[in-house]
């Protein structure tokens, strides 16, 4: 599930988090004036879930609850009812959820999910939040420079001459490497693994690996000694944030659509870059990061 499973909760949070969402959610969340919204514990499902309820609680006399889910707990919880709203991302709901086929034109992918999740599961999927965290291949900046590559396809043209480092979980799922290798074919002078996408950035920084992937909202992305390519031929399904809310709790609650709504195409791709920065890099708290942001936004009043 890419980024979403990388952040997984430790067993004892897991626990108490069952154990909160059971006392809290016994007659579903929809039945109260209480909006339960989820987080998947990392610091972008973070920042969105505490930028929700900040405008929740701006715009209506609602109450808020923020809770922490891996991917199955919350899924559950949201059929549930014990989770009203959460953001969620195009390519996992497309994939993970309603295990369809790949889809990559972003408008696409945006329409089937939106359509699925309603006549399958009763949910809402509202307005894309702006940015699209999918994967990307960076190469070495002084490399990048050398060569005046910027795009994925003038890279592999390159590729004889470089080394490729990467995880094991992205060489073998199927819409990732293979993909990469089937439309750009590039031929690295070496592959090498990688356990995760802090080695590789460190890798990179040391020169022992020329090319790796990311994912394109990373907070260390602004800084790192690396140029994120453009996927030309667009072999990475899009995963465009989204935020979902229950139909029962709409139709208890109709003006959420609206409030939820004030983030449509609010934070792009640099942007989204940034917050993470500030909870990952300067450990701040996710709620203050999203309190700050919607403030300078005009979104709430500070």
């Amino acid at each position: 599930m890419k980024r979403k499973i990388r952040s997984a909760l430790a067993t004892g949070l897991t626990i108490i988090m069952i154990a909160v969402l059971a006392a809290c959610g016994k007659s579903g969340a929809s039945g109260s004036d209480t909006i339960h919204i989820a987080t998947k514990g990392f610091a972008e499902s973070d920042i969105l879930a505490n930028a929700i309820k900040l405008l929740i609680e701006e715009n209506s006399d609602l109450k808020t609850e923020v809770v922490t889910l891996d991917n199955n707990l919350l899924w559950d919880a949201v059929k549930s009812g014990k989770v009203d709203t959460y953001v969620e991302y195009t390519g996992t709901a497309l994939l993970n959820i309603l295990k369809s086929e790949p889809e990559y034109d972003p408008q696409k992918a945006y329409d089937i999910v939106k359509k699925e999740l309603k006549d399958k599961n009763s949910l809402s999927v509202l307005d894309p939040i702006g940015f699209n965290d999918t994967y990307a291949l960076v190469l070495r900046k002084e490399l990048a420079e050398k060569y005046g590559i910027t795009k994925t396809s003038q890279m592999a043209e390159k590729a004889g001459e470089l080394v490729f480092g990467t995880s094991q979980e992205f060489l073998k799922r199927e819409d990732t490497w293979p993909l990469v290798e089937k439309v750009y074919n590039p031929k690295f002078k070496e592959i090498k693994t990688i356990q995760n996408n802090a080695l590789g950035y460190q890798a990179i920084e040391q020169g022992l690996i020329d090319v790796t992937d990311v994912y394109t909202t990373d907070s260390k992305i602004p800084t790192a000694n690396f140029v994120v390519l453009e996927d030309d031929k667009h072999v990475f399904v899009p995963y465009y944030a989204v935020p979902i809310v229950r139909d029962d709790t709409l139709k208890k609650h109709p003006e959420l659509e609206g409030i939820v709504n004030k983030l449509a195409d609010q934070i792009d791709d640099a942007e989204m870059q940034r917050l993470n920065g500030e909870v990952e890099l300067k450990q701040r708290p996710a709620l203050d990061v999203a309190k700050e942001w919607l403030t300078k936004k005009g979104l709430i009043h500070s």
